[in-house]
């Protein structure tokens, strides 16, 4: 009896935690992750809730919420990227190369950038729907052959204004200004989130793309082209992690080989955190942006409390698997 008693007690209490929290893909989730976050860090160290640290945090958090949300939406349809670290190194590695080497002006590098990011996302969709391979073997190797073109620019080099004579700056320094006292960092990350929230949430791909993670076969029976619809989510990542290479290129000035080291890793841990379970169907791009943004907030406390960088790693760690348990689901990555 006391058994029984203990499991229904059990029961009684994750039916209760469910209606706070919503179910796995509640946006409500990442939130919850956040604010107590947010409540922890301010015990910790009072000065972390102040204007300018926040600012600084939303800033350094921007560029893995942009890749967070292309990651997302390969992971709502039940598959992965494990490139995207790569693609941001390669990707900002050449729009700096074109700009500062090939002296050419933001409107052609960025473009170009933004390009690669597509053409690789292209190829790396086409091998897992036409040659029928696990996104994780192919965005495996996509992470290290990209890591191999991010060494040969430049000569494994990094790339900055100052590696020519006379200097050269990049042309699109101002991506890392200002706007209304808001820096345009924040602003590009938030239309890229509140754009593909939509998106997700009002347009026919949105549905297409939950659709495939929910149950493909069905998706296939209804007529869906799942083919294209997978290739577009690895374009998307593809182009977003291009992009959040160029920002960090912008707020650096300069651009490393090994930039963004960790990333893809963080990206998706962030995903997960924002309650979208690996095997897809469900989920926000908030909650995944929210939840790249809390694991940004534990990188900043780490630096607010003095602490080495490898506990960042072991706390990423703990929170990944936090997360793992509030978005399990049955099935296994596509």
């Amino acid at each position: 009896m006391t058994v029984i008693t203990a499991t229904s007690d059990l029961k009684r209490i994750r039916s209760k935690v469910t209606q706070i929290l919503g179910q796995t893909g509640s946006v409500r989730r990442p939130i919850a992750f956040l604010i107590i976050a947010l409540v922890i860090s301010t015990l910790l160290e009072p000065s972390f809730l102040t204007v300018r640290n926040l600012e600084a945090l939303l800033v350094s958090s921007s560029f893995l919420m942009v890749i967070a949300v292309g990651e997302a939406v390969v992971i709502i349809t039940g598959m992965i990227d494990l490139g995207v670290q790569s693609i941001l190194a390669s990707g900002g590695m050449l729009v700096a190369f074109l700009s500062v080497f090939g002296e050419f002006p933001a409107a052609i590098s960025i473009p170009t950038g933004l390009l690669f990011g597509a053409v690789v996302g292209l190829v790396v969709g086409l091998l897992v729907t036409k040659g029928r391979i696990p996104s994780f073997i192919v965005t495996l190797g996509t992470y290290w052959g990209l890591r191999g073109v991010a060494l040969i620019f430049n000569g494994g080099n990094y790339i900055s204004p100052y590696s020519v004579t006379p200097v050269r700056n990049f042309g699109f320094e101002g991506i890392a200004g200002k706007m209304f006292g808001v820096p345009n960092l924040i602003i590009i990350a938030m239309v890229i989130i509140a754009a593909a929230q939509v998106a997700l949430t009002y347009t026919p791909f949105g549905v297409w793309l939950k659709s495939i993670g929910s149950n493909e076969a069905s998706g296939r029976t209804v007529g869906l082209n799942t083919d294209w619809i997978k290739i577009s989510a690895f374009v998307i990542s593809g182009v977003l992690a291009v992009l959040a290479g160029i920002m960090m290129t912008a707020w650096q000035s300069s651009v490393y080989p090994t930039t963004g080291a960790g990333y893809s890793l963080q990206a998706i841990a962030g995903v997960i955190l924002g309650g979208i379970p690996f095997t897809g169907g469900r989920g926000t791009i908030v909650g995944a942006a929210l939840g790249a943004l809390v694991i940004g907030l534990i990188d900043d406390m780490i630096v607010l409390l003095g602490l080495p960088a490898l506990y960042q790693y072991i706390f990423v760690a703990i929170i990944l698997v936090v997360a793992g348990l509030q978005a399990r689901s049955k099935g296994f990555v596509k």
